[in-house]
């Protein structure tokens, strides 16, 4: 109780007369029940809520993926009238925008509505769940990440300036949010701190969006992340490329199918290997099922051959009131070819786009203008898709075919969850209407409500248990909200060939936690108590804090959750130094030899578990007023003692199992062929053969030692500049390695 209610404000919300938004919902008969089956209740509800919250959440993250995945085509040369079909929002502003708000929206929403619950006055669960997830996704989720890769395979974080900057505003954002609460205004948020808290989002965007399309050499940008603008050009290694005979087919007025040829065009003398791509339609105006029937596959090219056909059905209409136009694309090319940069599409995909003309009788105007307005066929594709999404729920796989195939225990799951699936089907408009922006308006309400009984059945389970909301939001509710992304980014680790969307996803989340999470329920509670003044609620609420200010404010007592805040900074330091230890040792931040990735997710675990140990000790032990002091001090400095001796012997096991790689590997002293057709590593040289290289650098060589012929083997004549074909072959001798000249390994890593 002495945790659930502050003087002035009602009864804990577990006792009587105590209540919160939604739960409890019993009555008198929720109250006479025994404590420990009331918490054993509230638990098994909270994590069912959890559960609903992720499916509410799956919805909202594919309204997003419709709005952010729309391209549109423009002009951009008015000379030649070159066309160039884009997408309508730049991939770093989408992904630290609306895709940061949809892997994020639990966690925001709940702080949002803890401070609307509690009168605007500060709480703990709203905060503490930002921080206990964000712990939560940089210790667990990427310990868990670095585990799923598989035996002898090793990612790494490709984007190394998005990585830095993301990182970099992650702790800036927790730095900053300890500085206003311990050191600028103590206990006390500002208005214009909780607006730079919020601004600090927009400030992320801007720096991510100049980092991501290249700034000038000379800016500020440049000098911090070493970065700068890289136009289109063509890989060394493709000798072919995808294209259409042109970048516009109209077709004719009646048609049922249309042929599209896709052409292998040389742009090198040699022969011409086998190659692949994957093509699929997009809609632009168009709507598929009414207009054109949507395709998708793979188109394999075998040896020499250089061109192949797409037949794409078209739906044969009496009328058609408006032109419309929808696009054939192909992306993902595998072999020796790729997509010419002067294309539209660029050196990623190529895409043609396919129009329709107007055909049948003229409509009238208030048909034409409901046609433009609206569309009849849209509505049509809205009422269709949304009866599949409602069937769909009701069978256990989405099908009549996967229920009859379906396991029992997959049929029980399906049961326990057809309470959340069914009506989120039957709410939630399909992602189709209105470009997903009604859907993503539906899932934010969604979310909202699920959120708001999350807020209360944690408030209550803590209540019955006597545990501060600070412990139970940064475990238990911090760990339920961000299961839907550790769910996501093990399936990122394991399909993604680099370390991107599992590390760098998690840095750029933490951040955007804050700035929103944090800066918009926080600006709103300043400005109210600046707007406001003093109430007689908030004189015996805070009358310290009376007594030191004039008029009102946001005051946030700060003592636990700026000690919170202390340790993970300290902890996230421990984590990226690992992190950046193991791209140096073994050459992949995930995966990589067995001992050094045990030991490594090991470490990470370790830091979430002293964390979590630390903050607890401190909230019932050391936080307690009168308790503390020099026991707290000395208890800090040991756990923290720990946690670091855990990550050195952690990056000792990674230097030991670098320098071990080429002694356990003999077979390495001879190089294999390279591959012609493999474009992600020209070279063949794998992650353990640039430890062998950057080794026999840094160590004395022996002009007669193996180490030397190693070298000359596995680089030779690499040079910046040079092609995978200018690569000598294994009986080319004619380079050897000098002292004098650039270190292969940073001729390895420029290559």
């Amino acid at each position: 109780a002495a945790f659930g209610a502050q003087e002035g404000m009602s009864a804990p919300i577990c006792e009587a007369g105590g209540h919160g938004m939604l739960f409890p919902a019993g009555g008198e008969w929720e109250l006479s029940l025994p404590g420990w089956l009331r918490g054993l209740l509230y638990g098994v509800a909270l994590v069912y809520f959890f559960a609903g919250t992720a499916i509410v959440a799956d919805s909202f993250m594919a309204s997003i993926e419709q709005i952010t995945g729309r391209r549109h085509r423009r002009v951009v040369d008015k000379g030649t009238g070159a066309i160039r079909t884009q997408r309508v929002w730049n991939e770093t502003v989408a992904t630290l925008s609306l895709m940061a708000l949809g892997s994020s929206a639990p966690e925001i929403f709940l702080s949002v509505i803890d401070i609307v619950k509690n009168r605007f006055h500060f709480a703990d669960l709203g905060c503490s769940t930002i921080v206990g997830s964000a712990a939560f996704n940089l210790f667990v989720i990427v310990a868990v990440c670095l585990m799923v890769i598989p035996a002898g395979e090793g990612r790494e974080i490709k984007h190394l300036p998005a990585f830095y900057v993301t990182a970099f505003f992650s702790m800036i954002a927790y730095l900053w949010m300890a500085f206003i609460l311990r050191v600028q205004s103590p206990d006390l948020v500002e208005v214009w701190e909780a607006l730079a808290t919020f601004l600090f989002f927009p400030l992320l965007i801007y720096v991510s969006y100049r980092v991501d399309i290249g700034v000038s050499s000379n800016s500020c940008l440049s000098r911090i992340f070493n970065q700068v603008k890289v136009e289109d050009v063509a890989n060394d290694s493709e000798s072919a490329y995808f294209q259409y005979g042109c970048q516009e087919v109209q077709a004719p007025v009646g048609a049922v199918e249309i042929d599209i040829s896709v052409f292998r065009r040389p742009v090198k003398s040699e022969r011409l290997g086998k190659a692949s791509c994957q093509y699929h339609t997009e809609h632009m105006n168009a709507v598929p099922g009414f207009d054109y029937s949507p395709i998708e596959g793979t188109l394999q090219f075998e040896d020499g051959e250089d061109e192949q056909i797409i037949k794409v059905p078209l739906i044969d209409k009496k009328q058609r009131c408006t032109p419309s136009s929808f696009l054939l694309v192909l992306e993902d090319a595998d072999g020796d070819t790729g997509f010419c940069p002067d294309d539209d599409g660029g050196s990623d995909a190529a895409i043609v786009s396919i129009r329709l003309q107007p055909c049948g009788p003229k409509p009238y105007l208030v048909q034409h203008l409901v046609e433009v307005l609206v569309g009849a066929d849209n509505v049509r594709r809205i009422c269709m898709e949304w009866k599949e999404q409602v069937v769909s729920a009701m069978y256990c796989n989405g099908s009549a075919e996967e229920h009859a195939e379906a396991s029992c225990f997959d049929k029980i799951m399906h049961l326990l969850f057809l309470p959340w699936k069914l009506p989120t089907a039957v709410l939630m408009p399909p992602v189709c209407a209105g470009e997903g922006k009604v859907s993503f308006c539906f899932s934010l309400v969604g979310i909202a409500f699920v959120t708001a009984c999350v807020s209360d059945l944690a408030e209550l389970f803590g209540c019955v248990f006597d545990v501060p909301d600070i412990i139970t939001a940064s475990t238990f509710v911090a760990l339920g909200t961000s299961m839907p992304d550790l769910f996501a980014s093990i399936s990122a680790a394991r399909e993604d060939p680099t370390a991107d969307a599992s590390i760098v996803n998690v840095t750029g989340s933490n951040a955007v936690n804050v700035f929103l999470g944090l800066g918009l329920p926080w600006t709103i509670a300043a400005v109210f108590w600046s707007a406001t003044g003093r109430t007689a609620e908030w004189e015996s609420m805070y009358p310290e804090m009376a007594a030191k200010i004039t008029g009102a404010g946001f005051v946030v007592e700060s003592q636990n959750i700026g000690y919170s805040v202390g340790v993970f900074c300290f902890m996230c330091v421990l984590a990226f130094l690992l992190l950046h230890m193991r791209r140096k040792l073994v050459h992949a931040e995930l995966g990589g030899p067995r001992a050094s990735k045990v030991a490594s997710a090991i470490a990470l675990v370790g830091l979430w578990s002293g964390w979590v140990i630390l903050l607890s000790v401190q909230t019932l032990r050391w936080g307690v007023k009168g308790a503390g002091g020099a026991e707290s001090t000395w208890g800090t400095a040991l756990g923290l003692s720990v946690c670091v001796a855990i990550t050195l012997v952690a990056i000792l096991i990674c230097k030991l199992d670098g320098n071990a790689q080429s002694q356990r590997n003999p077979e390495l002293n001879t190089v294999a062929e390279p591959d012609p057709l493999d474009t992600t590593n020209p070279t063949g040289i794998g992650w353990a053969d640039i430890d062998i290289a950057e080794r026999a650098v840094r160590e004395p060589v022996d002009a007669d030692g193996p180490t030397e012929f190693v070298i000359s083997e596995i680089l030779p004549a690499v040079e910046v500049g040079h092609s995978a074909h200018d690569i000598p072959k294994e009986n080319d001798k004619e380079t050897e390695v000098h002292r004098t000249e650039s270190p292969p390994w940073k001729q390895l890593y420029s290559l």
